[in-house]
């Protein structure tokens, strides 16, 4: 069932119809977590599971590091919104998200970290490609003219190299694991 809340459309689940929810970093984009988990608790059957992986804190993120670090001596410090604005980084704090659940009617929240290598392309040439096109390197190099958007991404670029494998270039990622039950 869908229907219009504002501007936005919500969606909303057949009661008791599943035993587990998945999400692949997808739920740090909702604009009201506690009514969102809410209502994917209501469509969980009792003792149903709830589970997801979410983003840690930027700066554990390498992969978000690096290239930020190296577009930040070219480009102003973006407004991203405060840990309560949807984002990739909304759900960083386990306190946070122990909170959120709690308050969406959810039990035995549990959250494990999880740390890997990621490939971001084949050459920093196909990484910068790659990173270009996300929300975050929008949201840097949009209000900024050309040629310093360029520069910005031409020193992305040189602080990747030292990271390309014959296999690509990979940096460190850090998630949580995010578990509850209704």
């Amino acid at each position: 069932m869908t229907f219009q809340q504002g501007d936005a459309q919500v969606h909303t689940f057949p009661p008791y119809a599943f035993d587990v929810a998945l999400s692949r970093f997808g739920v740090m984009f909702f604009d009201d977590p506690v009514a969102a988990f809410t209502n994917i608790g209501r469509a969980l059957r009792a003792g149903g599971r709830l589970a997801f992986l979410c983003w840690q804190d930027a700066l554990r993120n390498e992969y978000i590091a690096v290239p930020l670090g190296a577009a930040l001596a070219h480009v102003p410090v973006p407004d991203v919104g405060g840990t309560d604005a949807p984002g990739p980084f909304s759900l960083a704090d386990p306190g946070r998200i122990d909170e959120v659940l709690t308050r969406a009617g959810f039990e035995q929240v549990a959250t494990a970290p999880l740390e890997a290598q990621m490939r971001l392309g084949e050459d920093a040439d196909d990484a910068v490609e790659f990173l270009a096109g996300t929300g975050l390197a929008r949201t840097l190099l949009d209000s900024v003219e050309p040629a310093v958007a360029q520069r910005a991404l031409d020193a992305v670029r040189d602080a990747l190299r030292p990271y390309e494998r014959p296999d690509g270039v990979h940096l460190g990622g850090a998630a949580w694991l995010v578990t509850a039950h209704r």
